[in-house]
């Protein structure tokens, strides 16, 4: 597969999640947008960025196997329904090892709810267990949620978010990932996670 064809492929898949879920959908393009930010920041080579980038987009597509009613649902989850939710990154990993992709974007989506010290899931991978890219998406995707609001919640705010990866640096999310996404914030403070704004706004873009 080439990377036209590739690129048309996972248009395909986003636009597919948009229209079971539009909240999911969009939150991966912003989520993808900040980890390809981050893995920018950190110099990865443009590989690991654009696995980190594509991996980003469709990092919950496995929410296509969790029933509807429990992703809209209003109010707190029972401990079944968050069960059933875990299994997202299964379901993910599932659906993406059927396609011919150059990297490791199946396995970059399983450990998208790994953390540092084995507390994720779904196996409870530690340090460098966790591919770097993971680690990349794992620290966009809780700045992302927690500054948007969701069915069963308000949004937490930018704030509340940074202080999360913060507090939580070296514990839960890599040291690295955690400072280049501070970095960014200082850089472009609001533009970057006004989750508001078409990500199209964004100044950052591959070099």
């Amino acid at each position: 597969m080439n990377k036209h064809e590739l690129y048309q492929l996972v248009a395909v898949i986003s636009a597919a999640i948009e229209v079971r879920d539009y909240y999911t959908s969009k939150h991966q393009s912003r989520v993808s947008h900040l980890a390809r930010c981050i893995a920018q920041e950190l110099a990865l080579p443009k590989d690991k960025i654009e696995n980190t980038r594509i991996a980003a987009t469709l990092h919950d597509i496995g929410k296509l196997g969790v029933p509807t009613a429990i992703l809209a649902k209003v109010g707190e989850l029972r401990k079944e329904e968050f069960a059933l939710i875990k299994q997202h990154s299964v379901i993910g990993e599932g659906i993406l090892n059927n396609v011919d992709f150059e990297g490791p974007i199946a396995t970059i989506v399983r450990q998208h709810h790994e953390r540092l010290d084995g507390s994720g899931y779904p196996d409870g991978l530690t340090g460098d267990q966790i591919l770097i890219e993971s680690k990349i998406v794992a620290v966009a995707d809780v700045v992302e949620s927690m500054s948007s609001s969701r069915a069963y919640r308000q949004a937490k705010g930018l704030s509340a978010a940074i202080d999360e990866i913060v507090k939580n640096r070296g514990l839960l999310y890599e040291p690295d990932v955690v400072d280049a996404c501070c970095r960014l914030y200082q850089k472009h403070k609001a533009d970057l996670f006004d989750m508001d704004k078409p990500i199209t706004d964004l100044k950052c873009e591959l070099a």
